[in-house]
């Protein structure tokens, strides 16, 4: 009774046999299995250039983070466009860099300060250029000792706190870690580093310039004052996506870290970062039901979209994500269901396909396995996600 036909741009095309022929590419983007990941590849290549242009602008390097996409063969495009490393958050994400032959350096922005993982770290760090994040002596002293027994010597960062309360040292005990660190042979510091994650949290653009420049000036006294006792500090590096556009060298950074700019998603909208047409990221899903006049559910859930309404206490958004050409809401999530709000009148039918831009990307693409690269409507590359998913 409620079911109604959709607009073109969204009906399904009539099956044909064999229709993939072995391979997706070339296909309409409709005829993908759902849910899938959708990537704009036009939006993605304009999001790479444009952060290496704002970058090379404001006289940073750009080392942008691998946990919003996963994907080495993104890596490489960033790497190709001008950045000068990579930032991950777990060994797993290294060693999928590391496994592809990307040889430029990786920092692990996460302490790695027990076995087995110290281990697996030293074993990465003889097969590429690793940088190891510390903000504690017994978090040093421990990597040193490991590091000593294999023979190894590690580049190590500092974390500096600059007000997200997380991991980090606070300013004033940045020189003295590094004074310490100075001392253990198996350590060499070459840098420090910080990420202000509170902007996610901002109301407004002003109070995320504010932490931007709380971030800055953080992690830049904490390398005056190590340098002021005879220690350089080669790196200082600062910057998430919503900070990324006030960071800029004057301050005394060297590098920016963005990462969710690559795909961009909901809660930058809402941050006010950038606007929709730069969201390269979908999830494309099917129409299962239609048991109400305002109510349709799709075949992707929280096992897909994840449950972010926001991060680090923020409470921007009150859905799930965003429609694409289609007039409705993402309310609610189960597992494997997503429920729509849609005027009583939509055209939205089972079996139609919708796309719908997530709140948050990077756990996206943490539970996915590909993303289908298209342009306008058709499927040009496979990609895939290497570190997805996994507890290590």
């Amino acid at each position: 009774m409620y079911e109604a036909t959709l607009q073109a741009e969204h009906r399904v095309p009539s099956p044909s046999p064999d229709p993939w022929g072995g391979t997706e590419r070339g296909a309409d983007w409709t005829r993908l299995d759902t849910p899938a990941l959708i990537v704009d590849l036009d939006r993605l290549d304009h999001n790479i250039a444009s952060m290496v242009h704002h970058a090379r602008r404001a006289g940073l390097a750009l080392r942008p983070h691998f946990k919003t996409h996963k994907s080495t063969a993104i890596a490489r495009r960033q790497l190709a466009a001008g950045a000068v490393g990579i930032t991950v958050a777990k060994l797993d994400e290294a060693e999928a860099l590391i496994d592809d032959g990307i040889e430029a350096s990786i920092l692990v922005a996460y302490q790695v300060v027990a076995a087995p993982k110290i281990d697996r770290a030293i074993r990465l760090a003889a097969k590429g250029r690793l940088i190891l994040a510390i903000d504690s002596a017994a978090g040093a002293t421990t990597l040193a000792r490991s590091a000593s027994a294999a023979g190894s010597r590690l580049d190590v960062w500092i974390e500096i706190d600059s007000g997200l309360k997380r991991c980090g040292v606070v300013v004033a005990e940045a020189a003295a870690l590094a004074h310490l660190v100075s001392g253990l042979d198996a350590l060499r510091l070459t840098g420090m580093f910080t990420h202000a994650g509170q902007s996610y949290a901002a109301k407004d653009e002003g109070e995320v310039e504010a932490i931007a420049a709380l971030e800055a000036s953080s992690v830049v006294d904490a390398a005056l004052t190590t340098r002021a006792i005879g220690i350089p500090v080669e790196t200082v590096s600062a910057g998430s996506t919503p900070t990324a556009r006030f960071l800029t060298s004057a301050s005394g950074l060297t590098e920016m870290r963005p990462g969710t700019y690559v795909f961009y998603d909901e809660l930058q909208v809402a941050l006010g970062t950038t606007q929709r047409e730069h969201c390269a990221l979908s999830v494309a899903t099917t129409v299962i039901s239609r048991p109400a006049p305002d109510r349709a559910v799709i075949d992707a859930g929280s096992k897909t979209f994840g449950l972010d309404q926001g991060a680090h206490s923020s409470s921007l958004l009150t859905e799930y994500g965003h429609l694409v050409d289609a007039t409705g809401a993402l309310v609610r999530l189960s597992e494997e269901h997503g429920v729509l709000e849609i005027p009583t009148d939509s055209p939205i039918a089972i079996g139609d396909r919708i796309r719908v831009v997530p709140n948050h990307a990077c756990p996206v693409s943490n539970l996915g396995r590909s993303f289908y690269g298209i342009r306008g409507r058709t499927v040009e590359e496979v990609i895939s996600i290497d570190a997805s998913g996994g507890v290590h």
